[in-house]
C-alpha cells in the first residue's frame, strides 16, 4: 500500500514536470517573429496575429490587399517623383563606401534607408510647418501690441 502511494505520487510528479516541459517548450500557444523592423505576436490555435506598435499588440486585420497597386495610385495621386534606381548596384556602392554596412542584409538595410529618410523628411517638414505659423503668430502679437 505504501508503495502505491509512492508510484501515484512519483507519477503524478513526474506528469507534471513533463507536461510542463511539453507545454512550455513544445507546444507554445504564441509565436513571436521578428522581421526587420516589425515584431509579429501569431496565435497558433486561432491563427490570429498582432503587430507590436508603441509597446502594445494591435490586431493585424486579415486583409489581402494589393498593395502594389494601392502604392501606385497613392504616387500618382501625391504626385511623388519616382526615380528608377538600380537597387543592387546602389547598394554595393553604399556599401563600398561605408564597409559597416556590409553585415546588414538588403532587406533590412533598405527599410533603415525608409525609416531614416522618412524621419528626417517628416521632421523637417513638422518643424519648417511649426516655424512658419509661429513666426505668422509673433508677428501678428507685435502688430497688436503696437
Amino acid at each position: 500500500m505504501k508503495s502505491d502511494k509512492k508510484s501515484l505520487v512519483l507519477g503524478v510528479v513526474i506528469g507534471l514536470i513533463l507536461a510542463f516541459f511539453y507545454f512550455h517548450y513544445f507546444a507554445p500557444r504564441y509565436e513571436i517573429n521578428k522581421t526587420g523592423l516589425s515584431t509579429i505576436k501569431i496565435d497558433k490555435w486561432t491563427g490570429q496575429s498582432w503587430r507590436l506598435v508603441n509597446d502594445n499588440w494591435t490586431k493585424m486585420l486579415d486583409r489581402d490587399e494589393d498593395w502594389e497597386q494601392i502604392d501606385k495610385i497613392l504616387q500618382e495621386a501625391l504626385k511623388i517623383p519616382f526615380a528608377q534606381v538600380d537597387k543592387v548596384s546602389a547598394l554595393e556602392k553604399l556599401r563600398e563606401k561605408y564597409p559597416l554596412l556590409n553585415k546588414i542584409s538588403d532587406d533590412e538595410l533598405l527599410e533603415r534607408i525608409k525609416l531614416v529618410y522618412s524621419k528626417l523628411v517628416l521632421v523637417n517638414m513638422y518643424l519648417g510647418d511649426f516655424l512658419k505659423t509661429s513666426g505668422e503668430e509673433s508677428e501678428g502679437e507685435t502688430v497688436e501690441s503696437k
